[in-house]
């Protein structure tokens, strides 16, 4: 769990209200948002759940637009997330917060365990990084029963290539996020127990250098070695790795797999 704690407090200064307009706002916009909402709301239909569990779910951006998708009142709604920043954020009558890491969790926790369960989860599995990628599903699947539905949006590339440019990186800017292939972490939710009923693309994100040295606490000369070494290591790719006016633009792709336990 240190690492988790290490990888957040990198980020600590954004969370918040400045989190909303992070990134152009990606994970504040009902549009960008929509494809996943829309994914959670059938599975909601089908899977009939009494608790929804976002994990990491920040500022409860996404619960409240599932409450004004009209979801049934019914549905007990579970904010997790480390920042206490970020569920300071999230305040609603209907969303209750847990201050846990993914990890620490227990189904125990939302006091409603007999109920059914629909775990859903943005941008986050990269936080637990390459060796945490397996146990972080392995322990989400343990919180689950057979048949209960985990949808998650999740960064992943489509060949290795790409990936590596990625997480090279996150390795430059001090972090140790990994993003996997997608072939890659399908494998993964297999070995843990998952089955895969669907996977449907999400708008990719689109990360400047000037947000990302934001974010990162990364000057205008880093910046620009970091830039030098990628386009040296990788060389530019459309719509993965693109220098600019001002420095560079980097782009993570993201997909919808819906996973059922098995």
């Amino acid at each position: 769990m240190t690492k988790i704690h290490d990888r957040i407090s990198k980020e600590i200064g954004i969370h918040g209200s400045r989190w909303h307009i992070m990134h152009g706002g990606y994970f504040s916009d009902p549009s960008i948002a929509a494809p996943f909402i829309d994914m959670l709301l059938k599975v909601i239909d089908i899977s009939r759940p009494g608790v929804v569990v976002d994990i990491g779910g920040g500022t409860g951006f996404l619960l409240r637009e599932l409450i004004k998708r009209r979801i049934d009142s019914g549905i007990h709604l579970v904010n997790l997330d480390m920042s206490q920043k970020q569920l300071d954020m999230s305040q609603h009558d209907r969303i209750v917060p847990i201050n846990k890491a993914v990890d620490a969790f227990r189904r125990e926790d939302t006091g409603m365990q007999d109920r059914r369960f629909l775990f859903m989860m943005r941008s986050a599995l990269h936080y637990h990084g390459k060796d945490g990628l397996m146990p972080a599903l392995q322990h989400l699947r343990f919180q689950m029963k057979r048949g209960e539905f985990f949808v998650h949006q999740t960064a992943c590339f489509k060949n290795d290539g790409d990936a590596r440019c990625l997480n090279r990186l996150y390795d430059y800017m001090g972090t140790d996020k990994w993003y996997p292939t997608a072939e890659y972490l399908c494998r993964c939710l297999k070995k843990a127990g998952w089955s895969i009923k669907s996977i449907v693309p999400a708008p990719a994100l689109p990360l400047t250098s000037q947000d990302l040295g934001k974010r990162y606490g990364l000057g205008k000369r880093r910046l620009s070695e970091i830039r030098d070494e990628l386009v040296k290591c990788f060389g530019e790719t459309e719509d993965i790795f693109m220098l600019t006016r001002d420095g560079f633009c980097a782009y993570l792709h993201y997909r919808i797999l819906t996973c059922v336990a098995v």
